[in-house]
């Protein structure tokens, strides 16, 4: 556990986007330059001003202190209060004062300012020393501020401050390398606003992408550790109640359309198989909004819009490899499936296959290539695992969903083949920073393309069984390489 914790102000407690690059562009302005897009000017946020000015638009000499002149010109009236703290760093900064460890904030906005802004957000008490430069230029640099922050803390601590219990928040690489200078080890918080590849490149001691990940790394607690006492009977009722939930509105809405279609068009019930399809999809759609509701309150949103552009950029690089992931699994098991007679072990998987195949193609693909994937990934990633990785480790919480997303549904064969699909579509979300759209994708994909290759016979009465096992082998190397890189990924933390 961490003792001495010192946070940059900029992008790793408050988010003063919004303040910063109006006030840039506002001086910007003043010498002819014109920039309309806010985004540009995010890498204003965390060096000192005079790095940036010059850096990003060659403002250089005299000119450099015209433009601070005018920045401040506007954010000391506006924009300091166009800001707000980041989601879980008010409960932070309080339960690690509540554990005995002493903050200090150091940061490259005047002094001045970070009183002001630490004010606002009613989080000043938390710190035993706040450090930030000055707006005569001493102690611009961001090493000048730590080193002063530090010494701070070294006389208010005494004989008890350890450079080895010491740690350095930032999200920046100027955060980062002046720690290294000072001999102290540094979080990279990655929702804040350094450019892609910035912080792997500087090669922080842990990187978190959010409060929780940074109390984690703090105290060498696990989130799920807070719950330990809480009983496995409570944990079980808050983890199923969704689907419970569910399984009660498909109902209703079932055999209410049931019976009302049954008085007002009775001629349906010639062709149960497809009534019962078109049935389930309504119910299906009906269950939106209690799922929306669920998913509300049990999916842990983004710390900031800057982890949501990045996880949604680097989920749009990898589309297709998701879409070729979902076809070689879903296809390698089916083929076994039809090769091996499997279906012919359960009657009750022959009458559901029966169900779903009664209905025209193009229906079939809209009802299992979207409806169902999009409202079985609202409910099984988006609310069940949510709330099953609230209570455990993340290996465990794939493993219990995809347990819980097989036996929804119901006969032996469609369980054992929900409970592979299920791992895959838990390693995927996660992954993917819980991005709902990346099992979405996944689920829709393996649907529609079983749901192509089965209503046109392409498996035939015995499955071509080598081409089975190459598409499950391509798969394999696809959860190995995804389960390679998700624990690379949780090294940094």
């Amino acid at each position: 556990m961490y003792h001495y914790i010192l946070f940059d102000l900029d992008g790793t407690l408050t988010d003063p986007k919004e303040g910063i690059t109006k006030s840039a562009q506002y001086a910007l302005q003043s010498f002819g330059i014109k920039e309309n897009n806010l985004d540009k000017l995010e890498p204003f946020i965390g060096p000192p001003l005079r790095d940036s000015f010059r850096d990003f638009y060659g403002i250089d000499g005299e000119d450099t202190e015209r433009a601070v002149a005018k920045f401040r010109e506007r954010f000391e009236t506006t924009g300091i209060r166009e800001n707000q703290i980041y989601p879980g760093i008010y409960d932070l900064l309080h339960e690690l004062k509540e554990k005995g460890c002493m903050l200090a904030i150091a940061s490259s906005k005047p002094q001045e300012f970070v009183h002001i802004v630490l004010k606002n957000f009613d989080i000043e008490d938390c710190f035993s020393v706040i450090v930030g430069s000055e707006k005569d230029g001493v102690r611009d640099k961001k090493i000048e501020v730590l080193e002063e922050a530090l010494s701070q803390l070294r006389k208010k601590a005494g004989r008890r401050f350890k450079e080895r219990r010491t740690l350095m928040v930032g999200d920046r690489k100027f955060d980062v390398e002046a720690a290294k200078e000072l001999g102290v080890d540094s979080v990279a918080v990655t929702y804040g606003y350094a450019p892609d590849g910035e912080l792997e490149a500087c090669r922080p001691t842990y990187m978190a992408d959010s409060a929780s990940q940074l109390f984690e790394i703090i105290t060498g607690e696990k989130s799920y550790y807070r719950y330990k006492d809480k009983r496995a009977f409570q944990k079980t009722c808050e983890i199923l109640l969704p689907l419970l939930v569910y399984w009660a509105v498909q109902l209703i809405v079932y055999n209410g359309l049931y019976v009302l279609i049954g008085r007002v068009f009775p001629g349906v019930f010639a062709n149960r198989s497809q009534l019962s399809v078109w049935l389930n999809a309504f119910a299906a759609v009906a269950s939106w909004p209690v799922l929306a509701g669920f998913y509300r309150t049990s999916a842990e949103g983004d710390t900031s819009h800057v982890i949501t552009r990045r996880k949604r950029n680097r989920f749009k690089r990898d589309f297709v490899l998701v879409i070729a992931y979902a076809v070689a699994l879903g296809m390698g098991l089916n083929i076994l499936v039809a090769h091996f007679r499997v279906a012919e072990l359960s009657e009750s998987y022959v009458q559901v296959a029966g169900s779903q195949y009664s209905v025209p193609l193009l229906v079939g693909l809209v009802i299992y290539g979207v409806l169902t994937p999009f409202t079985e990934e609202l409910l099984f990633r988006g609310v069940i695992y949510n709330r099953i990785r609230k209570y455990f480790p993340v290996p465990l919480a794939i493993a219990l969903s995809a347990v819980i997303f097989g036996c929804y549904h119901g006969n032996l064969i469609q369980m054992v083949y929900a409970i592979v699909m299920g791992l895959a579509l838990s390693l995927l979300y996660e992954y993917y920073d819980r991005l709902l759209a990346a099992p979405v994708l996944f689920h829709s994909s393996a649907n529609a393309i079983v749901y192509l290759m089965t209503k046109g016979n392409a498996f035939g009465e015995k499955g071509p069984v080598l081409y089975g096992l190459v598409l499950l082998a391509v798969a394999a190397g696809l959860s190995a390489w995804y389960i390679k890189c998700f624990q690379k990924k949780m090294k940094r933390r």
